[in-house]
C-alpha cells in the first residue's frame, strides 16, 4: 500500500511528537507498505523517514522543482534508492498525494493543513478514494475541527466536509 505522510518540517523541541514520528515511521515500513512523502529529511516528515529507513528502502518522494535543488543531494545521500518524482510545483505536488492509498496528517504548519484540506476537499468531489486520517495528538487540531464544525453550524458547509476519520495518536491507526 502506498501511504503519503503529510507532516512539519521544522525542528520541534516537544520530544512526544518527534516519537509520534518515529512511531509511524516503524510501522509503515514494518507493514510493508511504500512511504511516500515531499522530500524532506526535517522535523517530523524527517524523523518518520529516518525511523522507516532502519528497516526498509521503499520510499518515494515527490518534490517541487523549487526545493528540488536544496532537497534531493540530502535525500539521495541518505537514501540512493529512493523513487524521486519532480514536479512543476505545489500544485502538482498535491495531485500525486491523492494518488496514493492512504492518507495520514501528522501536526505540522500552513504546508500540512494545505495537504489536508485538498485532499479531503477531492475526496469530497470524488475525485479519489485515499482514507484520509487525521492525528490529532495531543488535541494538535481541535482548533481546525471547531472551526470545520462551525463552517457546518452556521451553513457555509454540510456534513459532507468530513471526509476523514481522527484518532488521538499513531498508536491509534490501522496499518
Amino acid at each position: 500500500m502506498r501511504i503519503f505522510v503529510c507532516a512539519g518540517t521544522i525542528e520541534l523541541k516537544n520530544e512526544n511528537f518527534n516519537e509520534q514520528a518515529r512511531k509511524i515511521g516503524k510501522m509503515l515500513a514494518k507493514g510493508g507498505h511504500t512511504y511516500v512523502q515531499g522530500g524532506r529529511l526535517v522535523g517530523l516528515m524527517g524523523e518518520t523517514l529516518k525511523e522507516f529507513c532502519k528497516i526498509s528502502n521503499n520510499v518515494e518522494f515527490v518534490i517541487p522543482e523549487f526545493y528540488a535543488k536544496y532537497d534531493i543531494p540530502t535525500l539521495t545521500e541518505f537514501q540512493p534508492k529512493a523513487k524521486i518524482t519532480i514536479v512543476k510545483n505545489e500544485a502538482e505536488r498535491l495531485q500525486q498525494i491523492i494518488t496514493c492509498d492512504k492518507i495520514i496528517v501528522l501536526p505540522g504548519g500552513t504546508g500540512t493543513l494545505e495537504e489536508f484540506v485538498y485532499s479531503n476537499e477531492t475526496k469530497r468531489q470524488k475525485e479519489h478514494k485515499a482514507e484520509i486520517i487525521l492525528v490529532n495528538y495531543q488535541g494538535f487540531y481541535d482548533a481546525v475541527l471547531r472551526q470545520i464544525e462551525n463552517w457546518c453550524k452556521l451553513g457555509y458547509d454540510k456534513n459532507d466536509i468530513i471526509n476523514f476519520k481522527i484518532v488521538d495518536s499513531v498508536e491509534d491507526l490501522d496499518l
